[in-house]
């Protein structure tokens, strides 16, 4: 049934596929800015609180934005299921543009006082909202057009497009900090790369207004609403997704967002070196992923996701205590091999997960699942890993975080049978 309602021929699969990952780019471009300013957005936003506090308290604002994405891929799935794919991508897009439009508007600590990081809070509340719908819809409507021995080079498209949104994003910061000078991104140029998402929204809507209205999947149960009929027929499978998803949304999210402010704030590397050792880190992992889609399409999604998991656990502490040599050189090195090991998996986790669900409640079985690992386990981990260094004194304490979630996502990828080698049902 999925394979006739959704898989098209492969010569019409380009614009479906172009529409439904570009909204990513501009999502988590909003993500990776942010990372990659938390240390000015914690004096601009938290000035009363120094160093890692101050940190502590814009991780914790990037959390809160990553929680949200639990409720967002919940709606925005249940939208999907219930009135079409089309209409939670344009939803979500149009969401992610204002809201990050309005944080480069926000005034600071020292104008309005609270008010400030009340309202940086509540924009970054929406825009978790819009990332949690944005992702699962994208995937979920590039695999359903997908030509069925190309789904996860075609699923590596989504995970790309979100890789070169945090790119762009760490990019863009990495360009800010070398055209202007401390004083003047604090006054006034911290604004400018939010208020482009503006322009990128608008073009990303028109682009997907032209996309056909699909047609919801056929369903059995007509007058059940799929967010119902998700939690009751697989609920052990949304908390096996989840938990599949923890260890490589973890790993990802330390290597794309964390690792700048750790080398920096650790006194191991200035900030402009730190920028490039975590900028050329998302490169790799962004150039991983088209590899391990076409991998993933031959010999299946699940023995990648194992050596994935398994490599990362393994590579967990020797990363760290390379890191902690402050050496340039060792950093580069270091985070371009965990890179390597984490995006041989990456991808074919995300399209195995989407496909362990049937189609009538893949968008909202996806969404949540996914969403409960990236946003409740993989947003968190920048704080967590803040905090284990703040607790413990020591720089290594975030390899446990990488060893333990690789570990459990490890248990729960032997309990999930490979879906690369039959069609979606």
């Amino acid at each position: 049934m999925a394979d006739k309602n959704f898989v098209r021929d492969e010569r019409k699969s380009s614009l479906p596929l172009l529409a439904g990952v570009s909204g990513n780019l501009m999502e988590w471009y909003d993500f990776g800015l942010y990372g990659v300013l938390a240390p000015t957005l914690g004096r601009l936003f938290f000035p009363n609180a120094d160093g890692f506090l101050g940190l502590l308290s814009v991780y914790g604002v990037f959390a809160a934005g990553y929680i949200a994405r639990v409720a967002g891929g919940t709606v925005f799935g249940h939208v999907g299921d219930l009135v079409g794919r089309r209409s939670a991508l344009l939803l979500s897009a149009l969401v992610m543009a204002v809201a990050t439009f309005l944080v480069g508007c926000l005034p600071t600590y020292a104008s309005v006082g609270l008010a400030a990081p009340v309202l940086l809070t509540l924009f970054r509340l929406f825009q978790g909202l819009s990332a949690g719908g944005e992702f699962a819809a994208s995937l979920t409507y590039t695999i359903e057009h997908a030509p069925r021995k190309r789904r996860a080079l075609h699923g590596s498209f989504a995970a790309m497009s979100a890789t070169a949104g945090i790119l762009l994003g760490s990019g863009t910061g990495s360009l800010l900090f070398s055209i202007f000078s401390e004083e003047q991104i604090l006054q006034w140029a911290w604004r400018g790369p939010f208020l482009l998402s503006l322009p990128m929204g608008i073009l990303i809507v028109l682009l997907r207004r032209v996309l056909p209205a699909d047609v919801p999947p056929e369903t059995d149960h007509p007058k059940s609403l799929p967010i119902v009929r998700v939690f009751r027929n697989h609920p052990g499978l949304i908390v096996r997704g989840a938990l599949l998803g923890w260890g490589p949304s973890a790993a990802f999210y330390l290597t794309a967002v964390f690792i700048s402010s750790f080398l920096t704030d650790g006194h191991l590397l200035d900030q402009r070196n730190a920028l490039i050792t975590q900028t050329l880190a998302i490169s790799v992992i962004f150039l991983c992923m088209p590899i391990a889609g076409f991998l993933a399409d031959q010999v299946g999604r699940r023995k990648l996701v194992l050596v994935s998991l398994a490599a990362t656990a393994l590579f967990g502490l020797p990363l760290f205590l390379l890191l902690e040599r402050g050496s340039e050189a060792v950093d580069l090195l270091a985070i371009g091999t965990f890179a390597v090991l984490l995006g041989v998996g990456f991808s074919p986790f995300q399209v195995w997960l989407a496909e362990q669900f049937p189609t009538d409640l893949r968008a909202s079985g996806f969404g949540i699942s996914y969403n409960v690992a990236a946003g409740v386990f993989g947003g968190t981990a920048p704080l967590l890993a803040t905090a284990l260094v703040q607790f413990t004194g020591s720089l290594l304490a975030p390899a446990a975080l990488v060893i333990g979630t690789s570990l459990i996502s490890l248990a729960a990828a032997f309990s999930l049978q490979e879906t690369g080698d039959r069609p979606l049902r």
